[in-house]
């Protein structure tokens, strides 16, 4: 359990372009898409062609909660990979330049 609490700490106080900001974002959108899931809001998702799947619920509290599952299935959908290959190749060049050191830059000053 400390293992797990101290790869968390240690994800959460990343800096803000750094693989593990880009990991632990995708990680957050990923489960509140999750819990989206399994609180049932995708049964919301009818007002958009003008239903309620609830009739105990006012048409705006179905709206709202419909427009939460899109914004997050659509996160879901399109932020999560950007940013687990975003990860993926920030560690790619950190690794590569941290092997082969900083490239020579070049001198035009001839």
């Amino acid at each position: 359990m400390k293992a797990i609490l101290g790869f968390l700490r240690c994800l959460w106080r990343a800096e803000a372009f750094s693989p593990e900001a880009f990991l632990l974002r995708a990680a957050i959108l990923a489960s509140l898409y999750a819990v989206s899931c399994a609180a049932g809001l995708r049964e919301y998702t009818t007002f958009l062609s003008g239903t309620s799947p609830n009739v105990n619920l006012s048409w705006q509290t179905a709206s709202t909660l419909g427009l939460i599952h899109l914004l997050l299935y659509f996160s879901f959908i399109l932020l999560v990979p950007i940013l687990l290959i975003t990860a993926g190749l920030i560690a790619a060049w950190n690794k590569y330049f941290s092997r082969y050191g900083k490239p020579q830059g070049r001198s035009d000053a001839a």
